[in-house]
């Protein structure tokens, strides 16, 4: 259903880049990315972190959680569906502030004064756009999902053994 999510954020000079780091982390496996790309621009440090594969859509599960706990489906549901590009990707921001809270908080690209969060979802086909925002954030009625497909889990390990 998802190839790859792309995070980019930027590291102001007023920031602790681990601060930064830890708002990422409270929404995001960031054991699941690998940094892909970090430039600086002046005194700001852009940050990239990717996740591929079958690990994206796990990448992906403490977002999907903060959303249910939060009770704010529907608006994620509105924001993803305003954010899904002509090539097919879904892409939104979240407040940096917020996150480092382990809180979503969906803004605008300029809303935020320290930067946003950008998050970029690339279905595996440009026509699983649908299923992705149905998983992420599925239609309700009176804030209660009308049916729910579950969030992904980490195999479990075998004592001595790999994940299964």
């Amino acid at each position: 259903m998802i190839s790859r999510v792309v995070l980019t954020t930027y590291v102001y000079p007023t920031e602790d880049e681990e601060k930064v780091l830890k708002a990422l982390g409270n929404l995001f496996d960031l054991d699941l990315f690998e940094k892909v790309g970090e430039e600086r621009l002046g005194d700001v440090k852009r940050i990239e972190f990717e996740c591929r594969g079958p690990q994206a859509r796990l990448s992906l599960g403490r977002l999907y959680e903060r959303l249910r706990e939060q009770e704010i489906l529907d608006a994620a549901r509105r924001v993803l569906r305003e954010g899904v590009t002509a090539e097919g990707s879904i892409l939104f921001h979240l407040n940096k502030q917020a996150a480092f809270a382990n809180a979503v908080s969906f803004s605008e690209g300029g809303e935020s004064p320290l930067g946003p969060i950008v998050v970029e979802i690339f279905p595996k086909d440009p026509d699983d756009v649908d299923k992705v925002i149905d998983w992420l954030a599925p239609e309700t009625i009176d804030g209660k999902p009308i049916y729910e497909v579950r969030k992904p889990r980490v195999p479990k390990r075998e004592e001595g053994g790999e994940p299964g």
